[in-house]
């Protein structure tokens, strides 16, 4: 194809598929301005406010077209990205705080609004939550687009149809303007699995791969390139036998796509006839349409805390009743398994108060339990949205004994008061336990005893049993799932749900990966709850295995010893 030498370049995979092409390379221009000039030197202050409000108000203009083609595009889901930004333009509080500096201080505009959004991009980098330090784009997206109209700057949104955009990084707009171009691919320095390049990418199914640290500075306009969005890579100049194996690999995953639409409707169950459950995970009540009219599943895991994200405090118990109800009566008659707020101390305590490690701090049931009345108000939510007989409580970050009672009395309370104010709800409401800290393994078999159901959170388990910050570049490639010592605890787990006759179920990562699922089924776990995306594939492996086949593998890999033996094992 070319005479250039083939070089690989890695990333975080964060939005699957292939593709094959030309590069764009996109440098957004960041807009700089002389800003130390003196008081004596501004004509007016008058003049400046009004530049600000003008520059302001063409951008709400911008952001309104974007939001507008994003509508054609995206689900409610990703449309909040655009919505969040829009509130944050047309937030009075900061823009009067904004312009009563230029006012008192008599300096410009730009120079004020730069320092004021300076003051909010610290606060959310230093944050210990990895979804909102992922924000800060957001707010970096609109500062650029204020400080360039203010500037009176040119907004580029127009790329070469048909290419791979290689960048430092993207925002949001910037995304959804490039997608109207036939976009093939992107390909980031920045970005992580929950940024908003990412979620949009996968949303428009557009394979992209970020982190990838100096991409954009290795690539020109005159490379060729291979995109795997499915393994994290960039290949540069490939040779033309490498060419050839990504298009016959492109082919095989477009036949697949047409398979999996065939088997939608059909059991999940595998060659020999052993059923599996198979759930999705869920966030936002605008999934539930989807999920409904193409799986017709269980929701195995229902996240509450976007409830407490979009309000930035603990939502009100008619709130969260209102969201509990409208997920019951759409998914009925299949059920909804509803985890108590898992957010972090972080999200809530003062600045002053700040952990140093808020992953071993104050976080999940501990905060749940600590703040009673308003555990209470989920509770009562809960159950008053229960009538139909199709909810389920979980509990997260589950560490003992203890915890499992203090919530079965506060749960009994709940149910008191509901009795003596005439209101229905279901009397044999389920209620299970995440299992996600190494002590919740060792006291699985008292655990058990207690409550109706187990769920695995594999990816707190992998990060608490091998001591791994998976957020730190430092020690991430540590984070493995393929562990034996986190293969151990699962088994453990499952056996002990086995020998008190109730269900297990995985709600991370693993029950979405092919492999690893594969591994769960044969332990013996009895229902797999995936990410949307992954459902009919998972679906479609479980049609393909032998479940006695799965049962020998899992026996076989429970007796390694090294990552590398599971590894080399299963994928062969």
């Amino acid at each position: 194809m070319n005479n250039k030498p083939e070089k690989i370049f890695k990333g975080i995979a964060a939005s699957k598929g292939i593709s094959i092409g030309k590069p764009f390379v996109y440098r957004a221009e960041v807009p700089s301005y002389k800003v130390d000039v003196s008081p004596a030197q501004i004509i007016s202050s008058d003049a400046e406010i009004s530049d600000y409000e003008s520059a302001v108000s063409q951008s709400v203009k911008e952001l309104n077209k974007i939001f507008s083609l994003a509508k054609e595009k995206l689900d409610e889901k990703n449309l909040q990205i655009f919505e969040a930004q829009l509130s944050f333009l047309y937030d009075n509080f900061f823009h009067e705080k904004v312009k009563e500096r230029i006012r008192t201080e008599n300096k410009q505009a730009f120079a004020v609004f730069k320092a004021e959004i300076q003051i909010l991009e610290n606060a959310i980098v230093t944050s210990s939550d990895e979804y909102i330090r992922e924000r800060v784009n957001d707010i970096e997206d609109m500062k650029n687009r204020v400080l360039r109209n203010l500037l009176k700057g040119r907004l580029v949104s127009k790329i070469t149809e048909n290419s791979i955009v290689i960048a430092r990084n993207l925002s949001p707009a910037d995304t959804i303007l490039f997608s109207n171009r036939n976009l093939l691919g992107i390909a980031t320095d920045l970005g992580g699995i929950n940024s908003h390049v990412a979620l949009i990418s996968r949303s428009l199914r557009i394979p992209a791969v970020v982190a990838m640290q100096d991409i954009s500075v290795n690539i020109t306009s005159e490379d060729f390139l291979i995109i795997d969005g499915y393994k994290g890579l960039v290949i540069k100049n490939p040779a033309e036998e490498t060419v050839l194996s990504y298009k016959e690999k492109i082919e095989k995953n477009n036949e697949l796509e047409r398979k999996l639409e065939e088997i939608e409707k059909l059991p999940t169950e595998t060659k020999d006839g052993k059923s599996v459950r198979l759930s999705t995970n869920l966030e936002f009540n605008n999934e539930v349409d989807y999920v409904v009219t193409h799986y017709g599943c269980d929701v195995g895991l229902y996240r509450t805390e976007h409830l407490f994200m979009e309000q930035g405090d603990f939502p009100s118990e008619e709130d969260q009743y209102s969201q509990y109800k409208f997920l019951a009566e759409h998914i009925y008659p299949k059920t909804v398994t509803i985890r108590t707020f898992d957010i972090g101390g972080d999200k809530i305590l003062p600045e002053s108060q700040k952990e140093l490690n808020p992953f071993l701090g104050w976080r999940g049931i501990r905060i749940c339990l600590d703040k009673k009345e308003t555990f209470m108000a989920q509770l009562r939510a809960i159950l008053k949205a229960s009538t139909g007989g199709n909810l389920k409580i979980m509990l997260p970050m589950i560490s003992g004994i203890e915890e499992v009672k203090k919530t079965f009395q506060y749960l009994e309370e709940a149910k008191s008061q509901l009795r003596e104010a005439n209101i229905r709800f279901d009397e044999k409401i389920q209620v299970g336990v995440m299992i996600e800290i190494p002590s919740a393994v060792i006291l699985a078999d008292e655990l058990a005893k207690m409550v109706d159901f187990f769920s695995i959170g594999t990816n707190d388990l992998v990060q608490y049993a091998l001591a791994v910050d998976r957020d730190s570049s430092l020690v991430c490639d540590m984070y493995e799932k393929f562990h034996p010592a986190v293969l151990r605890l699962i088994d453990m787990t499952v056996k002990s749900a086995a020998k008190n006759n109730i269900p297990v179920s995985v709600c991370g990562e693993m029950a979405s990966d092919p492999y690893a699922s594969l591994l769960l089924i044969g332990m013996g776990v009895t229902e797999l709850s995936v990410v949307s995306t992954q459902y009919l594939q998972i679906k479609r492996l479980i049609r393909l295995v032998n479940y006695e086949n799965s049962q020998e593998i899992a026996a076989k890999v429970l007796t390694m010893s090294t990552i590398n033996e599971v590894k080399t094992y299963i994928e062969d």
